[in-house]
This record gives structure tokens, C-alpha cells and sequence, in this order.
């Protein structure tokens, strides 16, 4: 993995399978390094716009039970120690997102188990925010989401045993949110897209769409906008 990973710009990608079919511009087959695109009880689909300037984003919906998913996955990371990823979502189709209404969005995992886990969430008062899980739940936030386009990044950082995230915010020196860490797990793979939601989540937003776009993940460098 180079310093800068790679730049998954969701314009790139064309994924067999999705529903519906690819739009003029958007490729109609996978694009490395996305590894595959998987969907039991639920459903990915690539259109048009996509966000921040790109030709297409993917779209996530959950049809399913507690098990349900439908995600991309990377898995180009090689034991990371540190491992930096931004990605947008728009989760605009959410409305009224409720206090126990959530789902995982983005994780990053390695062979002892997930490192970072991404979920949304609401608080029964019309606002959106992404929480994030580390370390199963040795460090918890949430920072809260605006309407439209989101950049969610964040650092994982065993080295310097931190880890640090931004919502909307490009500077650097002053994330939203920071936390120790301890141990050395690394990360393995990454995986973008919906999945396991809570019970009322499914009742509420059964086959509601969330757009995701332009993931970047790299070793070293932020990321920004």
C-alpha cells in the first residue's frame, strides 16, 4: 500500500450486479481496488450525479433482518497499523432518524476483530450523526452530520496510539474528536455501505437509500478537501 493508498472515487466504479443498471460514464464492471460488492438483504446501485464533482455515487439500501448488508470491500490494506480513510455520505433520505434507529456505514477490520466501525445514528429530534466504535467500544463518539454532502475521515493510529476524526473539517491540527488508543491491532480490509441495523431502523427505513462516494484511504498523509 503506498503512502497514498489509492482514491476510490465511487465515479470509478462500475460494480456487476447492483440493481438497476450502470448510467452513461459509470463503468458496468469492478474496478481494483474494490474487491467485491455484496448484498443479502439489501441492495447497492451506482447512479448519476455522484458527489463533490464525480460522474456517479453508490447508493445502500437494507431490506433484510439484523443480518442484512449491502457493501463494497477493500481489501488492498496490508496489517495496517495506521490507516487514515475519508469518505462522503448523504444521508438526506433518513428523515427523523430516531434515538435507536442506527446502522454501520463504514468498518475497518483485521484479523482480531473490527479496529474502527462507523455507524449512523439519530436523536429522535431530527438530527443525523455518524458514531464511531473503536476497538469494540474501548473509545465511543458521535459527531454530528449536516444535510447533503458529508466528509467523514478519520486516523487510527497505533503507533502514536491515537485515533482522531473529522466531519466537514479541513484542518488537520484540529479534529473533531480525538482519543487514546492501546494495543496494535492492525487493518485488513474496509468495507463501505450498510449494514447491520437496528430493529427499528429496518421498520422505519426499509429499502431507504444512503449515498456514499469518493473513499480514499491511505497510510500517512490527510486526507482534507
Amino acid at each position: 500500500m503506498n503512502a497514498k493508498m489509492k482514491v476510490l472515487a465511487l465515479a470509478l466504479l462500475g460494480l456487476a450486479g447492483y440493481a438497476g443498471s450502470a448510467v452513461a460514464g459509470c463503468p458496468a464492471s469492478p474496478v481494483p481496488p474494490w474487491t467485491s460488492a455484496d448484498a443479502l438483504g439489501g441492495t447497492l446501485a451506482i447512479v448519476s450525479p455522484g458527489y463533490a464533482g464525480s460522474a456517479c455515487h453508490l447508493d445502500s439500501a437494507l431490506t433484510g433482518d439484523a443480518a442484512a448488508f449491502a457493501t463494497v470491500s477493500d481489501g488492498t490494506p496490508n496489517a495496517e497499523p495506521r490507516y487514515r480513510a475519508q469518505f462522503i455520505i448523504n444521508a438526506d433520505n433518513l428523515v427523523n432518524l430516531g434515538l435507536v434507529d442506527a446502522a454501520y456505514i463504514f468498518s475497518a477490520t483485521g484479523a482480531s476483530g473490527p479496529v474502527a466501525q462507523l455507524s449512523i445514528v439519530g436523536d429522535g429530534a431530527g438530527g443525523r450523526f455518524v458514531s464511531f466504535i473503536v476497538l469494540n467500544g474501548a473509545a465511543v463518539n458521535s459527531l454530528p452530520l449536516t444535510a447533503g454532502e458529508n466528509r467523514v475521515e478519520f486516523d487510527y493510529d497505533t503507533g502514536a496510539g491515537t485515533f482522531r476524526a473529522w466531519v466537514n473539517n479541513n484542518n488537520e491540527a484540529s479534529p473533531d474528536w480525538s482519543t487514546p488508543i492501546s494495543g496494535t491491532a492492525t487493518v485488513d480490509t474496509a468495507f463501505l455501505g450498510l449494514a447491520g441495523a437496528t430493529p427499528t431502523y429496518l421498520t422505519s427505513f426499509n429499502g431507504t437509500t444512503v449515498g456514499f462516494d469518493q473513499f480514499d484511504s491511505r497510510r500517512q498523509t490527510f486526507i482534507g478537501f
